[in-house]
């Protein structure tokens, strides 16, 4: 009788043993990468929350639909408007001691005073998934930044830079501007509009052509004091005097792809047709930044690794480019790009120049000085 217990006692301690093997074999077998994205979600549960910041390429409700479908147990609040007026609030926020904000998306150009004020942690170190570690993923083999230091501002779009100028189709051809230099000639003196390109950050257009060699301050001051070119703010009545025949040209002009689908004689001047090239990068909303003392932290990875995920960027190229109709073409390169509209689209072989931060000081102080 006593062995048998002392039997029983030995099956019971190997099978013990067993399950304890099997479970350390088991998590030596499960990848670094899982145990911590597992560890993450879990995190993110009690979390419960999340706050956005950006345009409609972080905040549409497809975009957010799509990721609640993965992640219900997340409640996304969000802030929409422009890169400069996000900026602006949330270092009104952080300076009555109130920390809101977990990610914010725009322009390479908007988060840069909350780099500056160091009021971003690094994003690289919260990259989990493997096809978004993965740099063969994407574009040139590599992540992009908009910093200096390579790892709080992350670029994920890599669409073809609009040159910022359009065009009425029924007064000129597109092939009437082969060079940016051409707009200071005589011929379109008092026929160019623009949209008034103060602000809190220069357009991303004027900040190109300052800093693109060949063009530089030279070209923007007398672009601006030589060409009697009538400045607008009302962003409607810029593409409406466009589309209307009150101008052939405009700078800056906007929604000119929804204009044209709505039948309107209007289009771009793409970058291939102009002497200087191409960039890509820029545009409205082209990075990712993580808010450092993020209330949120962990949720926040968990949409960082989804939004730039295959899936993430899939939902939101196809958001863009269909509901949106504003091109834009991801940094990844291994998603379908059919639904990228042809004015953004890269042309596979072809080599561009990537826009990240521009100094907008210079630029900022010289429109000052010629636009009083």
């Amino acid at each position: 009788m006593i062995m048998m217990k002392s039997t029983g006692s030995l099956q019971v301690f190997v099978a013990q043993v067993v399950l304890i093997v099997a479970s350390i074999v088991a998590a030596a077998e499960t990848p670094r990468w899982q145990l911590e994205w597992q560890k993450t979600i879990e995190a993110a549960k009690k979390d419960g929350q999340l706050s956005l910041y950006g345009g409609q390429e972080i905040t549409h409700q497809d975009i957010l639909a799509a990721f609640n479908k993965e992640f219900p147990f997340i409640k996304v609040v969000t802030v929409t408007g422009r890169g400069g007026d996000l900026m602006a609030r949330i270092i009104a926020e952080r300076r009555a001691d109130k920390y809101l904000t977990d990610l914010m998306a725009s322009g390479p150009n908007g988060p840069r005073m909350l780099y500056l004020g160091k009021a971003l942690d690094p994003i690289t170190p919260a990259f989990i998934l493997p096809e978004v570690t993965d740099l063969s993923k994407w574009y040139g083999g590599k992540h992009w930044y908009a910093d200096p230091e390579n790892q709080f501002i992350f670029m994920f779009e890599g669409t073809i830079i609009s040159t910022g100028l359009s065009y009425n189709t029924k007064m000129i051809a597109a092939s009437s501007i082969k060079s940016y230099w051409d707009l200071l000639t005589a011929k379109w003196k008092g026929k160019l509009l623009s949209m008034d390109p103060r602000g809190a950050v220069p357009p991303t257009p004027v900040l190109i052509l300052y800093h693109k060699a060949g063009l530089g301050p030279e070209f923007v001051r007398r672009l601006y004091t030589e060409t009697d070119i009538t400045l607008f703010r009302d962003r409607r009545q810029g593409t409406n005097w466009l589309a209307t025949g009150k101008f052939p040209l405009c700078l800056l002009c906007r929604d000119i792809d929804k204009a044209s689908q709505q039948g309107l004689p209007v289009d771009e001047i793409a970058p291939d047709r102009l002497n200087e090239g191409g960039s890509i990068g820029g545009g409205g909303s082209s990075v990712l930044a993580l808010i450092n003392r993020a209330p949120h932290p962990n949720a926040a990875k968990v949409f960082i690794n989804w939004y730039l995920s295959r899936q993430g960027q899939t939902v939101w190229q196809n958001v863009m480019n269909k509901k949106e109709v504003e091109a834009s073409d991801s940094m990844r390169i291994d998603i379908p790009k059919e639904d990228v509209l042809p004015d953004g689209r890269r042309v596979e072989g072809r080599k561009y120049s990537v826009v990240g931060f521009l100094d907008p000081d210079p630029v900022q102080k010289l429109l000052q000085e010629i636009l009083k």
